[in-house]
């Protein structure tokens, strides 16, 4: 890598930077960013290496207007012909959208690709590189002040190891992933965090996690929707956490009771005191209109009613099942199956694996992968037994 340089913060260096990107068929990038008094994540730098250089661009650098200067670059980030690097990107691509509208597309999440080679469901990137390359990077700045200017050239470091072998790393991931023909399948579950919809808000999302521990009807679903749409609204434009303005349990609370006026509204604790002045007929109208349109409680996907006490028996065996063939297959379970698919994986009424590829419930990779073993298993035509204490998977013949 070269020298350590400079923060880049002059249009001339930003145009220089997408010059030297723009013949690369591949880069990487990272963000450090602070959230602990926001809803939106500050981006302060943006980290960029290829395979021999690493650049830092100091985001402060280009407030409002400014942030003009930086459109040759967001135009690479979204080149089809350049290949964007990354681990774990979800974080780095919510902050790309929410900051600068921009997605980084095409993609390749270093640690998706590390969990179809098994190297670990989570796996940090510190480890990843050890594993991988041998490298050692320094760790332990999560809590850093990135907002400091000018940075010190002790942080500046730390932040260029986060990127600096990325490139490097993906070449041997791809080469690995190519062998075992799963490389198509890192990209497709990369691309996942370039859709601009998983930015956005989402209240009846939100509002069915928040009412899947408790009972509720259309009525108190209605007005849980509606709450829970007013606070998103309201965190936007204040841009506080969601929990400054009003914890969840709050509105759980509120749209079961429903009060009817500001006394009784004033009577919730988790409700910031100055919102209940300033919004609090807001949120009764939105307490009212909720309780005038009730909206069923929708179900997960396939999920249907919860597992009967049998079926949780049978449910911790197919997970150990996977998990076995997971091992076995050298790919972290969470890419074949999280747990909401195994209930509807079940129930499901099918002969072939390809009844539950068109079902839904198996992608088209899960599917050639381990579609012909899960089906004998839950079709009772595949053993799990142990001999000398190792686990021997065996297909049962049929007479």
């Amino acid at each position: 890598m070269s020298s350590l340089r400079a923060p880049l913060s002059k249009s001339s260096e930003i145009l220089e930077l997408s010059r030297t990107l723009s013949k690369r068929d591949r880069f990487a990038f990272d963000t450090e960013f602070i959230r602990e008094n926001t809803f939106f994540p500050i981006v302060e730098i943006l980290q960029i290496a290829t395979e021999d250089e690493a650049w830092i661009v100091d985001l402060k650098a280009f407030p409002g207007e400014r942030s003009k200067e930086l459109q040759p670059l967001w135009d690479l980030f979204r080149d089809p012909k350049i290949l964007k690097i990354a681990h774990a990107i979800q974080g780095d691509q919510e902050c790309l959208q929410t900051s600068f509208g921009v997605l980084a597309s095409p993609t390749f999440d270093t640690a998706t690709g590390a969990a179809l080679l098994g190297l670990g469901e989570n796996i940090g990137l510190g480890n990843l590189l050890r594993e991988t390359m041998g490298i050692e990077i320094e760790k332990g700045h999560s809590r850093t002040n990135w907002s400091v200017r000018p940075l010190p050239e002790q942080l500046i470091s730390y932040a260029l190891q986060d990127v600096e072998h990325l490139v490097k790393c993906s070449q041997l991931l791809e080469e690995q992933l190519r062998q075992k023909v799963r490389f198509d399948w890192a990209l497709e579950l990369s691309s996942k965090w370039s859709d601009p919809k998983l930015y956005e808000s989402d209240p009846i999302g939100l509002s069915q996690k928040l009412a899947k521990s408790v009972r509720m009807d259309a009525k108190s679903f209605g007005v849980l929707v509606n709450l829970v749409t007013w606070r998103e609204k309201r965190v936007r434009e204040l841009n506080i956490p969601r929990k400054w303005l009003a914890d969840d349990q709050v509105l759980v609370d509120l749209a079961k009771v429903k009060p009817k006026d500001l006394s009784h509204l004033s009577t919730f604790r988790g409700l910031n005191r100055g919102e209940l002045k300033s919004q609090g007929a807001v949120i009764l109208d939105a307490i009212r209109e909720g309780r005038e349109n009730p909206i069923p409680v929708p179900k997960a996907t396939g999920a249907g009613q919860n597992p009967t006490p049998e079926e949780n028996l049978v449910l911790d065996l197919l997970k150990a099942y996977l998990a076995i063939i997971a091992h076995r297959e050298k790919v972290s379970l969470k890419v074949l199956f999280t747990v909401p698919q195994l209930l509807p994986l079940l129930r499901a009424k099918f002969e072939t694996e390809e009844d539950l590829v068109n079902l839904g419930i198996l992608t088209p990779e899960v599917h050639r992968l381990i579609g012909r073993d899960l089906v004998l298993f839950l079709k009772g035509r595949q053993s799990l037994s142990l001999a000398q204490g190792k686990i021997v998977i065996q297909d049962i013949a049929q007479s």
